[in-house]
């Protein structure tokens, strides 16, 4: 089979290796789509260490073949991938939310080979877990890639009554901060801001029709004032911060109404996350805080849901898709800006 494979970091090489064969317990995929994301890029520049030559984690996949002890899966069944993969005995884990796993969890093309090629293992203890998520034989293989991210997305929003929220605001254009808003719109908030200081960025989701009240330029405009003017100085109900950038965070508490809501999506620089917060905003607004790490099963069903019943449109979002053998010209399209790329699909 043809897979993209890490040789060194920052050296990928597309190569023929040998298709993987199931082990007990095992089930064989065959690739139908693996979509690019920020992560991989780190990985893939040497950033990031994982501990396989193979990776991808968003998946769409084909059941080609089912070793013995495995039950519930058949050859010719379709799925999608959960990446994280807990110890199953912690209390985390014991409550489905392995994405909390106190032994800290392993994950699909990080520990195990991952999508990047025409076929994949699914290891037992993904297996065990239920990491294995069917889809409609009629979802697009490339929308079925949408559902972990989608998912993270949907983990992070959990905490915020968005029912009953009349204004979010998102910091960062990106594919994650734009599956953030399209959660918060699916559940029911009534104005949903982008912002973000790329006008490019901004220009390309106007360009995609996407379903946002309002595209901000925060390199050009101060948020604190926006959100004054836009909100008569009451605040918003809710910021999720979706961008790499601390300050953000401070920047975000400061835009909140009373008992307001931020979560903290993005995760920030290990060499430097400490970000200095005023308290007092917190105690006597009584904010609230919430962070945000992958995703559980709970998760995964219900971005599986909004996508298949339309509630979220994934097909705008799909910009760019490239066959296996252009894998580096993929790469090098998600990493340039001015090619207008928010989800690039690789279809081996």
């Amino acid at each position: 089979m043809k897979a993209a494979v890490i040789k060194k970091p920052g050296v990928i090489e597309i190569e023929t290796v040998p298709t993987p064969k199931p082990g007990p317990g095992e089930v064989l995929l065959k690739v139908e789509a693996c979509a690019l994301c920020g992560t991989d890029q780190r990985v893939l520049s040497g950033e990031k260490h994982v501990d396989v030559s193979i990776v991808g984690h968003e998946i769409t996949g084909t059941v080609a073949a089912v070793s013995g002890g495995v039950v519930g899966v058949r050859k010719g069944q379709r799925f999608i991938v959960q990446t994280v993969i807990g110890c199953g005995a912690c209390p985390m884990c014991r409550i489905h939310r392995e994405n909390l796993c106190e032994k800290g969890f392993i994950a699909m093309g990080y520990q195990f080979n991952g999508g990047f090629a025409e076929y994949m293992i699914m290891p037992q203890v993904a297996v065990d877990q239920g990491c294995l998520i069917p889809i409609p034989d009629d979802l697009s293989a490339e929308i079925g890639t949408l559902i972990e991210p989608l998912s993270c997305c949907v983990n992070g929003m959990k905490y915020i009554p968005l029912e009953h929220t009349e204004h979010v605001v998102i910091f960062g254009g990106g594919i994650i901060g734009v599956l953030n808003g399209l959660v918060a719109r699916a559940r029911g908030a009534r104005l949903v801001t982008l912002m973000d200081v790329c006008q490019s960025r901004l220009d390309l989701l106007r360009k995609l029709g996407l379903p946002f009240d309002y595209l901000v330029n925060s390199g050009k405009i101060s948020p604190a004032a926006w959100v004054k003017d836009a909100t008569g100085g009451r605040g918003v109900d809710a910021v999720v911060v979706a961008a790499s950038v601390k300050t953000l965070v401070t920047e975000g508490i400061g835009l909140l109404r009373r008992a307001g809501h931020l979560s903290v999506f993005a995760g920030m620089p290990k060499s430097d996350p400490v970000e200095p917060v005023d308290l007092n905003k917190i105690h006597y607004l009584e904010l609230n805080l919430h962070g945000a790490n992958s995703s559980s099963k709970e998760d995964y069903l219900q971005a599986r849901d909004f996508l298949v019943s339309g509630k979220i449109d994934g097909r705008p979002l799909v910009t760019h898709r490239f066959p296996l053998d252009r894998f580096l010209e993929a790469v090098k399209v998600q990493a340039d800006p001015s090619q207008g790329s928010l989800k690039i699909i690789i279809i081996p």
